[in-house]
């Protein structure tokens, strides 16, 4: 024997690599700290190096082990002869591959990450389903659920001494050879100062175990009852008994069994490692986020033993979530943050990434995201695991992520959908003339497009996901901006509750300018050149020119629009919407109502809105809150006390009261079916005559690749106008309501000119879109404005006059436009004079214009206003039964005679 040869094989190679484990085991003993195993490990890897180094060489030696050791493994049942081992030493080292996995497992436990603790919660659940001694059998192998004491004493000692034992009992050897143990070494060692160990930041929301484990957890995930996957192992156990036992065709069917299963888990790891994502879903390379959502443990920086900041500025940069962060120990005086995000609360790692225990710029900084909160990744800044995961998911399914009526609107004007209601998504936009039109006029406001650059949100801000609200900059902050030179930043801008209205401003003084109308604002046609220097205009992106009028009366109270607008309706509830009307919530009844009020108690608030209340306004347990009659959403910034309702600024904090309606919207039921909104807006922006054209030598911007192109459609506007809106009528399933309207598709198309247009020509629609004009009045319109007002009733400017001609009344209508040639009617009209509209007449399928019927009701009203005031007695008591009084009038009132159809 003495003479004999060595002969290399994976069971020597396992042994050498087994010395490693013991010998580095020994040496990481030292630094680690039982009692916090994740703050120690990462403690480590940023202020030990060599440490690292010596943890790096664990892991790695503990892999090849046992890869090394199911090698062996195999070479023995691929040997055709007789194994023949005795039964007792068959059953220690069936036993032993168990030991070796339990091992590994353990090591993998005392890393304390959110893996770990997953992985250690698992193997705790299975223990105690098995009958009878489960209970203790999960507390002899793990210990106190918060103590990671006895999982140390079972790693170190335990399944170490008896891996030993069962390796000199197998090889009749305990010392590798020292030429092997070199070779082995020095490939473990360049491993281990290549690529890190792995530990999970405790953010990322794909939490995985080891590679070995991951197929198992495949099939935990697939089994209803978890425990059964115990009879696999104990299957598996007892096929490797046989195979090194007995011979014949039991062995031959024991081989296949486990070469089919090994087959077969193979594949479940490949699937597990690499195609499954958060929440059990499948992902796929080049899917967004994989490498961080999949492969956030295969990570490959080399150790720095030279760390680009000193030990005693890591050791003493600040514990977050439980562990110390590189990132910090460089960035260690910033400034501008408000309590909540906080880098000694939440790091620098949860916002922009890059790699957490890194210990040099260029390794800290792999991966990292410049500009947190863009929607595309999100989901590992803002939306990880322990900040705002919910919100974050469900921000993709609002309106202002899909845009989803902008879109369906848009292509059905353009003729290439049936109706302006289906659910649509901006990130679905093709090559069609619509879909072009959006990419070049459009899209640009959609929470998804992404903020490229640092600075403060502006008048020019589109999207920019999170921060498009959420964002704000210090002076300081501003100032530092400028300043190149700087190389570390001391202001950071602030991520806060902070929503002002110039946040809303850069999208919505689009559109419907519902945010240049809330401050008293109206765009006009005229060039910046144009423009006087006075307080009665005001320049918007350097060109467009707004003239003042009535600001609404919230605004001048100094309401903000998040006075108003809570975050399941700005933010998304997790439900898509066809049109903003769908997922608005908040209406102006939820706050100025009669009766008794909607209310429930701040103490049953849902944890989102209870943690914003408490952020802004501190504890507020004592107050009875209003909720929306909608969705039942609390109004978190409202106050019931008594018979008395106060409204709290969300920004400022003043208290103002809230007045109920006046007794002429409540005391009867003649106005019962008008909106609040369609007496009480004092104007809305609406233009007349619109003609679009798509020129190919137009230079062009893609808003979806926000990049310049050639070729573009160009809009030609008419005449923009600030008036009373007009009004109609919207059938719901809930209600009958008339609201204000605007002209907002009164145009043509000569979609011919659009490349490979086919089948339309030239398309002509005359559609009004219902709007939220946010020009709110303290006094409603007065009744002629609506019943003898042409505007209002869809008619279009001009002169409606009732004429009393030998004893008989008669309406008559006098357009100040022309009419269209393309439908007869007058250029701003919406219908036509005591006529009927059918078909699609706006941009949605339940708004249309009065019929003839409620046209006569409208206009019989309006015949009695011309002789009696509105404020008379018998006005007043029309509203309480308009039929009886027309069955009382008197011989001098003259009723319309309508004109025969």
């Amino acid at each position: 024997m003495a003479g004999k040869k060595h002969k290399t094989t994976f069971g020597t190679v396992a042994l050498s690599l087994f010395w490693l484990i013991l010998l580095s085991g020994v040496l990481l003993a030292v630094p680690f700290d039982v009692d916090s195993p994740y703050l120690s490990v990462s403690g480590m890897m940023v202020g030990n190096p060599w440490a690292s180094f010596i943890r790096n060489l664990h892991y790695w030696s503990s892999q090849f082990f046992l890869i090394c050791s199911l090698l062996h493994m195999y070479d023995h049942f691929h040997n055709k002869e007789r194994i023949g081992l005795k039964p007792g030493m068959a059953l220690r080292l069936s036993v032993g591959v168990l030991i070796i996995f339990l091992a590994m497992l353990t090591g993998f436990l005392l890393k304390g990450d959110a893996d770990s603790l997953q992985a250690r919660q698992i193997l705790e659940t299975l223990a105690q389903r098995i009958p009878i001694i489960g209970e203790s059998l999960a507390f002899s192998l793990l210990g106190k659920p918060d103590s990671f004491q006895l999982i140390y004493v079972h790693h170190i000692a335990t399944f170490t001494i008896f891996i030993a034992i069962i390796m000199v009992e197998h090889s009749r050897r305990f010392w590798p050879s020292a030429l092997e143990f070199l070779m082995t070494s020095v490939g473990t060692l360049l491993a281990s100062y290549l690529f890190s160990a792995p530990l999970h930041d405790n953010l990322n929301p794909t939490v995985k175990g080891p590679w070995y484990f991951v197929g198992f957890q495949e099939i935990l995930h697939w089994f209803s009852r978890p425990e059964w996957t115990l009879l696999i192992l104990l299957a598996l156990l007892a096929l490797v008994y046989f195979v090194n036992t007995y011979n014949g065709k039991l062995v031959l069917v024991s081989k296949r069994s486990l070469l089919v299963f090994t087959t077969f888990y193979f594949v479940l790891t490949i699937i597990g490692l690499f195609f499954r994502g958060e929440h059990w879903s499948w992902t796929y390379p080049g899917a967004p986020s994989y490498n961080y959502s999949v492969l956030h443990n295969f990570k490959s920086p080399m150790v720095k033993f030279s760390p680009e900041f000193g030990a005693d500025a890591a050791n003493n940069s600040p514990t977050v979530l439980g562990r110390k962060e590189s990132c910090l120990a460089c960035h260690n005086q910033p400034h501008g943050f408000v309590d909540a995000h906080k880098p000694d609360v939440i790091g620098c790692f949860s916002c922009h990434g890059g790699d957490p225990f890194a210990t040099g710029k260029q390794q800290s900084h792999r991966n990292m995201i410049l500009i947190p909160g863009n929607l595309a990744t999100a989901s590992q800044s803002c939306g990880t695991m322990q900040c705002h995961p919910n919100i974050v998911e469900r921000v993709p399914t609002g309106l202002m992520s899909t845009l989803s009526g902008m879109i369906s609107v848009d292509r059905f004007v353009f003729n290439e959908q049936d109706n302006p209601d289906q659910l649509t998504d901006v990130h679905q936009l093709g090559n069609s003339a619509a879909d072009e039109h959006l990419k070049n006029l459009c899209v640009r406001c959609h929470l998804g497009n992404p903020k490229t650059e640092i600075g403060p949100i502006t008048e020019m801000s589109r999207g920019g996901g999170c921060l498009a609200c959420h964002l704000n900059y210090s002076q300081e902050a501003k100032d530092e901006i400028a300043d190149s030179s700087l190389e570390v930043r001391k202001f950071h801008p602030a991520v806060s509750l902070q929503v002002t209205n110039n946040h809303c401003f850069g999208c919505h003084s689009r559109s419907g300018r519902i945010s240049t109308n809330y401050e008293g604002w109206h765009e006009t046609t005229l060039e910046a050149s144009q423009m006087t220097n006075d307080s009665n205009y005001r320049l918007v992106e350097e060109s467009r020119v707004f003239t003042k009028e009535p600001e609404d009366v919230h605004h001048k109270a100094g309401m903000e629009c998040i006075d108003c607008h809570h975050s399941y309706e700005l933010m998304g509830d997790g439900k898509h919407y066809a049109h903003e009307e769908d997922q608005q919530d908040v209406q102006c009844s939820d706050c100025h109502f009669s009766g008794k009020a909607n209310t429930l108690a701040a103490t049953d608030l849902d944890n989102e809105s209870a943690l914003i209340a408490a952020l802004r306004f501190g504890n507020i347990n004592n107050r009875m809150i209003l909720k929306t009659a909608k969705h039942q959403h609390a109004l978190i910034n409202t106050s019931v006390e008594n018979d008395s309702v106060f409204l709290y600024g969300k920004n400022t904090g003043k208290k103002m009261p809230v007045k109920a309606p006046a007794a002429v919207c409540t005391r009867n039921n003649a106005h019962q079916n008008l909106a609040c909104s369609s007496c009480h807006s004092s104007w809305a922006p609406s233009c007349v005559g619109c003609h679009n054209s798509y020129d190919p030598n137009e230079p062009g911007y893609d808003m979806t690749r926000n990049e310049e192109k050639r070729g573009s459609w160009v809009e030609y506007i008419g005449t923009y106008t600030a008036k009373e809106p007009a009004l109609g009528v919207r059938v719901s399933d809930e209600k009958t309501e008339v609201i204000p309207v605007t002209p907002g598709m009164v145009l043509t198309i000569d979609k011919k000119s659009y490349p490979n247009s086919k089948g339309d020509s030239v398309i002509f629609h005359r559609l009004f879109a219902p709007t939220a004009p946010h020009t709110t009045s303290a006094k409603g319109r007065d009744c002629k404005s609506c019943h003898n007002n042409p505007v209002a009733l869809g008619f279009g400017e001009g002169e409606l006059t009732y004429k009393i001609e030998n004893g008989k009344g008669q309406w008559v209508f006098n357009a100040t436009y022309e009419d269209d040639p393309n439908d007869g009617l007058p250029a701003d009209a919406w219908t036509g004079f005591l006529q009927t509209r059918e078909g699609t007449v706006s941009t949605r399928t339940n708004v249309k214009p009065f019929n003839v019927k409620q046209q006569q009701e409208i206009l019989i009203v309006g015949a009695c206003l011309n002789c009696h005031d509105e404020n008379s007695g018998v006005m007043k008591r029309s509203l309480e039964n308009f039929e009886e009084l027309l069955q009382q009038r008197s011989s001098q009132c003259i009723l319309p005679n309508w004109p025969q159809p």
